[in-house]
């Protein structure tokens, strides 16, 4: 589920700008450069013919020197999925839990919000 959230949020130019990566984090030591990282992140029992949630983290992370920018993205990323939770049927419904948290800093002074989303899905 993360890839398909990572194609879904792609195609709507939510990462734009970013080095998108996919499980962990890899820096390229660079600190002009932005990253977005999609992963999954648990979610609940999957049955058969019934629907299922899949959690999926995505780190939004931002260069030193341009935390207004990540503040931005990270609010354009949570602008589009409460407008358009249907957005990508192979997706399902996507919902952003627990709306932003507090951001926290790497030691080379990079943001990071550690944004959730539940995805429901079922065929």
């Amino acid at each position: 589920m993360y890839e398909r959230v990572k194609n879904l949020f792609q195609d709507a130019g939510l990462t734009a700008g970013r080095i998108v990566q996919l499980l962990f984090f890899e820096d390229t030591n660079k600190a002009t450069d932005a990253f977005i990282v999609f992963a999954p992140n648990n979610g609940t029992p999957i049955r058969s013919d019934l629907g299922s949630e899949y959690y999926v983290m995505v780190n939004v992370i931002g260069p030193n020197d341009k935390r207004a920018a990540t503040v931005q993205a990270v609010q354009s990323i949570i602008d589009y999925v409460q407008a358009n939770p249907m957005a990508d049927e192979c997706v399902g419904y996507i919902q952003n839990m627990g709306a932003i948290p507090a951001p926290v800093l790497t030691e080379e002074g990079r943001i990071v919000f550690r944004l959730q989303f539940a995805c429901t899905y079922g065929e």
